[in-house]
């Protein structure tokens, strides 16, 4: 049975991804302790380590010019990885997999990809949760995982700025937070900002709820349209935090309710309580399998699964109303009371 010393894991782009590997990368340092496990991804993404028990070094990848491509290159090859597992799996990482000379070299085996790898895994045409998905890449070793609880580990600087925020905005211990990101950079992720305004007002006016925007750089006008449609009033905004910082924030919120972006998968590694909207993606790949604590609310006006998007108009979002997402909170509510 192969036991390496050194294994890098690739997974690039987007954060949400980079989420769902962490179940895949606590397993194995729960199967391999004593191995040294580094991560290749890319800028925010590499935040989600900085308190990381699971991982020891992070690699960032930078698209540059052409001899410094070849000079990341060649620092993979002389860190002499013995195992390389490839989640992200586009014909640039497949071939970082490759140049490695990892003894065991594991990823899907995708059209014009596959000859990078020793070991080939046959992605599941079944539409599954993306931790699911990528947990597959464990079965050469030997590793089926049952559950798939994500990880983004916080420090307590972290959390003593979710304290200090709280205070700051004058909430009490038992008062009911509930967390709102309606942003997105995806317009087929976007819920029309009317409709989140106007579950906020019925949140704040049926639980007496405290509604805490949550976004990042350059999102704020998505949290403006929503003040804008609002009746009642939400708490007032504060400095984008860093990745680790609202992941801290999550701890102390009651519930999450937003569209289909990073902070609903924060929530979940929060271990708190979400409801998401989702437009374009299914909801099956990004959300919980079996986990009552998690909904999602999506219409399929009948094209989800032959998607035309950018020539429609969007239906799977704005045929979804604010009364479905309200129903979906009462019933996350009954069922976790």
């Amino acid at each position: 049975m192969l036991v390496p010393q050194k294994i890098l894991l690739i997974q690039l782009r987007r954060i949400g991804d980079v989420l769902m590997t962490t179940p895949s990368v606590a397993a194995l340092r729960s199967q391999f302790p004593e191995a040294h496990i580094t991560f290749l991804t890319e800028r925010p993404s590499d935040q989600l380590f900085k308190a990381s028990a699971h991982v020891n070094e992070v690699l960032l990848y930078k698209k540059n010019s052409f001899w410094s491509e070849l000079k990341f290159l060649w620092s993979l090859r002389q860190r002499r990885f013995d195992l390389v597992i490839d989640f992200f799996g586009n014909p640039r990482s497949a071939a970082m997999s490759w140049i490695t000379g990892a003894f065991f070299r594991i990823g899907f085996n995708f059209r014009g990809r596959g000859l990078f790898y020793t070991h080939r895994v046959t992605m599941s045409k079944n539409g599954q949760y993306a931790a699911k998905h990528k947990a597959q890449l464990l079965e050469p070793l030997g590793l089926t995982l049952s559950e798939f609880p994500l990880f983004f580990e916080v420090d307590e600087q972290d959390r003593h700025y979710a304290d200090q925020l709280f205070e700051q905005l004058g909430l009490a211990e038992n008062d009911f937070v509930v967390s709102l990101s309606p942003v997105s950079r995806q317009p087929y992720k976007v819920w029309p900002a009317k409709n989140f305004a106007e579950v906020a007002d019925w949140l704040t006016e049926t639980m007496n709820a405290k509604i805490l925007f949550i976004y990042g750089p350059g999102e704020q006008s998505f949290v403006d349209d929503v003040r804008q449609s609002m009746k009642q009033k939400a708490l007032p905004d504060y400095a984008v935090p860093t990745l680790s910082q609202t992941r801290a924030i999550f701890e102390k919120v009651r519930l999450h309710v937003g569209n289909d972006n990073g902070p609903c998968h924060f929530a979940i590694a929060a271990r708190t309580p979400t409801v998401t909207v989702f437009g374009r993606p299914k909801a099956v790949n990004w959300t919980p399998p079996d986990s009552p604590q998690h909904r999602a609310v999506e219409f399929d006006p009948g094209c989800k699964q032959n998607c035309v998007y950018p020539a429609c108009g969007l239906e799977c979002l704005t045929g979804i109303s604010p009364q479905q997402v309200i129903a979906e909170i009462q019933a996350l509510r009954h069922s976790l009371s």
